[in-house]
């Protein structure tokens, strides 16, 4: 018998996604350890003359569950899997092929469908928890000649800063920003007035994100 047997036979339920699939096809082997070994040892040593399943039968149905899913296993309910086998052995021909599709929609049911568990972690997209760096920091122009404004020189001085730091293409966020000027009037014969532009930023950088469990983290 050729693996996937049974799981051509149920592929009508499949939908995308490669972690689907994988379960599909892991039923579909799932019932072919089954049914294929009731096929093996025969109907006789698997059900009582009362149509019972015999403990073999049972042995059988446990073993094949601990293969399911490797940590899943633990998780299935046997019974399921028990009412199926029985139910096929109580004809008087068994249908493997039948058997193994029953079967492999209860694996189905009982695996393929069990809820989601996705990882926790750290995204952007979670929004911004706090900024792991936070610095004050202070500048100024020095004595100057007019044509110029404090709130230039705080754009100027803020774009300095973040390209200083190589910080242009990474997450950063300038804030409490404080512009001022200073005035003087100096010359001997010709007075005229000079500026001192001063600006106070605080530069934040390095971002811890909210952490969630969420599909975008994947899952367990």
């Amino acid at each position: 018998m050729k693996i996937g047997t049974f799981s051509a036979a149920f592929c009508f339920v499949m939908v995308s996604g490669a972690t689907r699939a994988e379960c599909l096809q892991e039923a579909g082997n799932f019932a072919e350890r089954i049914c294929g070994q009731v096929k093996t040892i025969g109907k006789s040593t698997l059900i009582t003359a009362k149509g019972d399943l015999t403990a073999e039968a049972k042995g059988l149905i446990a073993k094949a569950v601990g293969q399911l899913g490797g940590s899943v296993g633990g998780s299935v309910e046997t019974k399921d899997f028990e009412n199926v086998l029985q139910e096929q052995l109580g004809s008087e021909l068994v249908n493997v092929r039948k058997c193994g599709i029953e079967m492999a929609k209860v694996a189905m049911d009982q695996v393929c469908t069990r809820a989601v568990i996705y990882k926790t972690c750290a995204n952007q997209a979670f929004g911004l928890e706090r900024w792991e760096n936070s610095e004050r920091l202070n500048g100024t122009t020095g004595w100057r000649d007019g044509g110029y404004n404090p709130v230039a020189y705080c754009t100027d001085f803020t774009n300095s800063v973040v390209r200083g730091r190589g910080l242009g293409s990474l997450p950063h966020h300038v804030d409490g920003i404080t512009p001022r000027e200073e005035k003087r009037r100096t010359g001997t014969f010709r007075e005229h007035a000079q500026y001192n532009y001063h600006c106070g930023i605080t530069l934040h950088w390095n971002p811890i994100y909210n952490r969630k469990a969420d599909p975008l983290c994947g899952t367990e």
